[in-house]
């Protein structure tokens, strides 16, 4: 029973369409639906059974967040003293992100798809 539970779990994660990322929502779009949103792609081939591969490359700069905690120390005038903390949060810069996607069409529409690069970058890229 427990093995079968596995195997199940394990199959619904292999399931082509399985995944809730952001290429699920371009299953069945077209050519021009991408090239509108995407632009034109990066590259593009054709299979042997006529199917055309297209492959678009966007890169950007992803952020880094950072924590930077501090003390402070004051002496009032009437003689008391204070004493704060508080907490930044900001970006100290980012580094180069590359998202690639590949998609096969086949008969006009997506039928299969590649996604490569940071999950947060793609999904900024989903329909």
């Amino acid at each position: 029973m427990r093995i079968a539970l596995i195997l199940l779990v394990l199959a619904g994660c292999a399931a082509p369409g399985g995944t809730a990322g952001p290429q699920s929502g371009w299953d069945g779009a077209s050519y021009d639906d991408l090239v509108r949103a995407w632009g034109t792609p990066a590259r593009s081939t054709k299979l042997s059974d006529g199917s055309n591969v297209y492959t678009w490359v966007s890169e950007g700069v992803g952020t880094r967040g950072r924590v930077s905690p501090s003390i402070g120390i004051g002496i009032g005038s009437g003689g008391g003293v204070g004493i704060g903390t508080g907490v930044m949060f900001g970006s100290g810069g980012g580094e180069p992100v590359r998202c690639e996607r590949t998609l096969i069409f086949r008969e006009g529409r997506v039928a299969e798809q590649n996604w490569q690069g940071p999950a947060e970058y793609c999904d900024t890229f989903r329909r």
